[in-house]
């Protein structure tokens, strides 16, 4: 092959090297000037957000316990927690049997828009409506209710939920009785008494339990649903006292919840 012809080859390379490098920077240039001239779509950005804020929901109407909660329960916190901006479609079902409490909702986003400046185009106003359907199981703790983006109604009819019942609880006088019934135990009473007298100074949704120690009973009261938890210790031939030493993350959904053990064989959280 003659020295013309490897000269002409390579001519013919670096050509096509140029023109693949002009290229490339033509299309370089061109995304620089759509980037700078074309601005930012703000309903494509509020639709971002509305998918956002159903990952928000979703965590919110997370199940706080074991214990069925009906649909009405959910929607109403839901409204509460995001302060009426969302537009409540309908509710249905409990928590506690198996196709769940279902939430249905319209989260609207409206985004302003933004002036442009030097190598940077700003923003359109935008406005974006998403629709999501929201499903919990009580049972179910992985962080966020389920959820699916539908298509939502060309109209859309609000509806507002009444205030959410609310969850047993002990009240606020429960130390001070369990702390009586103790006290008023007769001697040498065992947990199978301290246990009967306690549930009845309570309601039936309490919990309670009882255990006894190397000089002590230890009694546990409480509602798992709200983490209400009182631990009574009644010493032989000394008055009763709470017991409040323990990691309240033990009350949980989850863990341990309110027992005996929280005094009689401590758990380290941390």
């Amino acid at each position: 092959m003659s020295s013309r012809s490897v000269l002409a080859g390579l001519l013919k390379v670096v050509g096509v090297g140029a023109a693949i490098v002009v290229a490339l920077a033509a299309v370089l240039l061109f995304l620089i000037l759509h980037h700078v001239n074309v601005p930012e779509n703000g309903d494509r950005l509020a639709q971002d957000l509305g998918r956002d804020r159903a990952d928000e929901i979703a965590e919110i109407l997370e199940p706080r316990g074991s214990s069925p909660v009906d649909a009405e329960n959910l929607a109403a916190r839901a409204r509460e927690e995001t302060r009426g901006t969302v537009v409540l479609l309908g509710w249905s079902g409990d928590s506690g049997t198996a196709d769940g409490a279902v939430v249905e909702m319209a989260i609207p986003v409206r985004v302003g828009g933004m002036e442009g400046g030097w190598f940077d185009a700003g923003r359109t106003e935008g406005m974006a409506v998403t629709c999501w359907r929201f499903v919990v199981h009580a049972h179910d703790h992985d962080g966020r209710a389920s959820r699916d983006e539908f298509g939502c109604p060309s109209e859309l009819h609000g509806r507002v939920p009444p205030d959410p019942t609310p969850l047993p609880s002990l009240g606020p006088d429960a130390e001070a009785t369990v702390l009586q019934v103790l006290d008023g135990l007769p001697d040498g009473a065992g947990p199978r008494a301290a246990e009967a007298a306690l549930r009845g100074a309570f309601p039936e949704f309490v919990d309670v339990a009882v255990e006894e120690g190397s000089e002590e009973l230890v009694a546990a009261v409480g509602v798992r649903q709200s983490r209400d938890c009182v631990v009574g210790i009644a010493p032989d031939d000394e008055p009763a006292w709470r017991y409040s030493g323990f990691d309240r993350i033990l009350l949980e959904p989850g863990e341990g919840g309110c027992g005996p053990y929280l005094y009689l064989r401590p758990v380290t959280t941390h």
